[in-house]
């Protein structure tokens, strides 16, 4: 863990992956800041409320397809071609059977009326795009060289925001947003495969292998339960609303995640690069509890800088860019912020389970989470609103990530990597500091 090449190398992927998030970071705040004044509470939070519903199908996309392929080209690289053509299918496949599960339960549910089916209808256009071409993604991942991936990310982001100001600066309406979203998922999903291909891969040598897309499915089964229950757990607090509130509450609190959930996405990125090299390894022995301990300290270190910041001034924030009519998000996102925190300590806390082969681990943490996030906003959303959805995501979160480990004993070992990062906070940030030192001085550090 503490080798300056290994440490280099994963530096230089974590700032392709950093690109990508300042990128992200930029798009969602400016445009999905003009998008709310342009909206307003009323028909922005009737837009989140569609993007949460698809969201809570996303998870059976999957089918297993993620940090588990990753694992298996990292330790079967002669068998790349089988894993990426097994997993091509599979998320293919997982692909149209969530825009079936999501088109067919708004409409025996009763959910939407017909523009808001047909609203949901053109965005599920998007998802083959983005979900089956995953395992190029991941395939990129697990070389250590993500840059060509996110290029192609980067490229279709800023297509879509280009997409989004015209929808905004024509008035041309949710018809036309929900058109210009499911369009840069397109756009990524073709710029991917042409990465892919300009990189000197070629798609003649992928290969579906029956039995290894089963032993896949049967090893991803766990982790889409867990990333199913997932979904439904991180669109919970604004199906809740919508349904025991008002779609201007579902809109104050999505405006108040534009500033908080934003940092959510940067945890796996960063950890997915990092577990490549220091959690999958068959050979890591007494290590790997090491280096988990480590990652948990630095994540937790990051985390701290965008929720100290935003607790501070997010009054001020939402009133200076959102106006008055959101005023209300403002101390919704000081509760809801502190979320990252907890979200940021749990990134390597998954891929540990998951190296360890302890999937059906993950299912119980979602589960608990899912539960406990549902049955409190039950209890908060009808009388405190969107107060009541952000303190029920924060205290679920809470229980789930640091409780859990001390009453279920398979995940005990899991305090002890807590204790460790306690220890190893002020050595990894040494350790950090002779690097930038060194690199600002023109010399390698010893």
């Amino acid at each position: 863990m503490t080798s300056t090449k290994g440490f280099a190398s994963a530096l230089r992927n974590i700032a392709w992956h950093s690109s990508e998030k300042v990128l992200r970071m930029f798009i969602s705040f400016f445009v999905g800041i003009w998008l709310a004044r342009y909206l307003g509470p009323e028909n922005f939070g009737s837009f989140n409320y569609i993007l949460a519903w698809l969201g809570m199908f996303n998870a059976i996309a999957w089918l297993g397809v993620g940090d588990a392929v990753m694992r298996d080209m990292v330790r079967e690289r002669s068998d790349e071609g089988r894993v990426l053509g097994s997993a091509f299918l599979l998320r293919l496949c997982g692909s149209l059977l969530a825009i079936v599960s999501a088109l067919c339960a708004a409409h025996w549910l009763g959910e939407f009326n017909e523009i808001q089916i047909t609203l949901l209808a053109i965005l599920c256009v998007g998802m083959p795009f983005a979900e089956a071409p995953a395992g190029i993604w991941i395939w990129f991942a697990s070389h250590t060289n993500i840059g060509p991936a996110v290029l192609s990310k980067n490229v279709s982001m800023l297509l879509g925001a280009l997409l989004r100001i015209v929808v905004i600066v024509t008035g041309a309406g949710l018809i036309a947003l929900m058109a210009a979203m499911a369009l840069e998922s397109v756009f990524f999903g073709l710029s991917l495969v042409c990465a892919y291909w300009w990189y000197g891969e070629r798609f003649t040598n992928w290969r579906f292998d029956f039995r290894h897309a089963w032993n896949m499915l049967l090893t991803g089964l766990p982790i889409v339960l867990s990333g199913l229950v997932a979904s439904l757990n991180a669109r919970v607090d604004q199906i809740m609303l919508g349904r025991l509130t008002s779609m201007a509450d579902v809109g104050v609190y999505a405006a108040a995640m534009r500033f908080s959930e934003i940092w959510w996405v940067v945890p796996p990125m960063i950890v997915q690069t990092l577990a490549a090299r220091y959690i999958y390894p068959k050979d890591l022995g007494d290590q790997l509890q090491i280096n988990v301990a480590r990652i948990i300290a630095g994540m937790a270190m990051l985390s701290l800088i965008p929720v100290l910041v935003l607790s501070a001034i997010s009054t001020e924030v939402i009133s200076l860019f959102l106006g008055k009519q959101y005023l209300g998000a403002g101390s919704v996102l000081m509760i809801h912020i502190w979320t990252a925190v907890l979200v940021f300590i749990d990134a390597p806390v998954n891929q540990y389970l998951l190296a360890t082969h302890r999937q059906s681990h993950l299912v119980l943490k979602s589960v608990v989470l899912l539960f406990l996030n549902f049955v409190l906003a039950l209890v908060l959303v009808p009388q405190y609103g969107p107060h009541g959805a952000a303190t029920a995501t924060l205290i679920s979160q809470a229980v789930t990530v640091l409780i859990l480990p001390l009453v279920y004993p398979p995940m005990r070992e899991l305090n002890r990597s807590y204790r460790l990062a306690l220890t190893e906070a002020p050595l990894l940030l040494n350790l950090c500091g002779r690097y930038v030192l060194s690199r600002f001085q023109g010399k390698k550090p010893n």
